[in-house]
């Protein structure tokens, strides 16, 4: 509060985010009885929608809702908004409209970006799909978009396009790691979290996870503490480690969760024979990893890498079945005793095994 009476819009959206507003001003504000311009209002509405307070953060969220959605659309496309606020915006008020202008506005948050990504309409698919300059900071946007469950054809088209250009940019040095970076969100919601607070619909609408698990595991696994920071890296340098770095990297990246990452890592023009074999016969790599391999027709000339695709589970049940013709006796025998592989693999190669015997 100030020596006049109530404080500034500003100096209260920062005093409730550390805690120190008294639960009566909070409880004005969320019912816009303050006398502090309209502006303000909807920013500490937006904030007070996660007060721990369940009656204040209601009656924040009801404010809100009872605004007329132009009004707020107008309001966020003229002023310079917290990207917490848009991001809280966009879960108070969930209208296609409301996400079509968090989703173009300069100020989101990558983290909100990605909620977006994962459950918007095809209108918030094409609208984020197109803002390439984000992608290229925070590519994984795009494995929201391929996760999401209304996903259009299109967009799954255009994010392989956007993922191979990335690629062949990166092969030819266009794009070095560290470049870029969009905003994020993260401290304010920590700053939240720490008083209590409850970010609305983040149960239905949870803020996806920046963890590799495949990444941190392999790197533990190997024993590579040189390589731990590729557990910190964003996709983006990733990315780009996979292409231009060396064995070690690649044997650890090509376990990623992220299809890019894996993409890039078969990509590298580095690679050898002996690690795409050593890849498709390793059970803790992607189904992407094993997809690509498979449909690759010069690795598929090499009896090492059909041989191990074949005795792998993870490898699809009809490219198993396709590939024991090209197995030797010898090999044939082995996989219809293997009990580790599909039944169906195993007795198809005890048939292949006693036609050639």
């Amino acid at each position: 509060m100030t020596e006049g009476g109530v404080a500034s819009g500003n100096q209260l959206f920062q005093a409730i985010l550390s805690g120190q507003v008294p639960r009566q001003v909070r409880l004005f504000a969320a019912q816009g009885l303050l006398p502090i311009p309209r502006e303000d209002l909807y920013r500490l509405q937006a904030l007070l929608s996660s007060d721990p307070d369940p009656e204040l953060a209601a009656a924040a969220s009801q404010s809100l809702q009872a605004e007329e959605l132009q009004t707020l659309i107008s309001w966020i496309e003229h002023q310079d908004v917290e990207p917490v606020v848009l991001d809280l915006l966009s879960r108070i008020r969930p209208e296609e409209r409301m996400w079509a202008a968090v989703a173009v506005h300069g100020r989101t948050s990558d983290e909100t970006l990605r909620v977006l990504a994962r459950h918007g309409s095809p209108l918030i698919q094409d609208i984020i799909i197109t803002n390439q300059v984000r992608l290229l900071a925070h590519l994984e946007i795009l494995d929201e978009l391929r996760a999401n469950p209304q996903v259009t054809q299109v967009v799954l088209r255009r994010v392989h396009e956007f993922e191979q250009e990335f690629i062949e940019k990166a092969i030819s040095g266009q794009l070095v790691p560290g470049e870029g970076g969009g905003t994020s969100i993260e401290d304010a919601l920590a700053a939240l979290r720490a008083i209590g607070a409850h970010i609305p619909r983040e149960q239905s609408m949870p803020y996806p996870s920046s963890e590799d698990p495949g990444v941190n595991e392999e790197a533990e696994r190997l024993g590579l503490s040189t390589y731990g920071k590729l557990a910190r890296m964003s996709v983006k340098d990733k990315v780009v480690a996979a292409l231009m770095g060396g064995r070690d990297e690649r044997s650890i990246l090509i376990t990623s969760r992220v299809r890019l990452v894996v993409r890039a890592v078969l990509a590298s023009p580095k690679l050898t024979e002996s690690e795409i074999e050593r890849f498709a016969a390793a059970r803790s790599i992607s189904d992407e990893a094993i997809r690509i391999i498979a449909a690759n027709r010069r690795w598929m000339q090499h009896y090492g890498v059909i041989q191990a695709l074949a005795q792998n589970p993870k490898t699809p049940l009809q490219t198993a079945i396709r590939l024991l013709p090209r197995l030797s006796v010898r090999d044939l025998s082995r996989l219809a005793r293997d009990r580790n592989i599909n039944p169906v693999v195993r007795r198809r190669a005890q048939e292949f095994h006693a036609r050639r015997r």
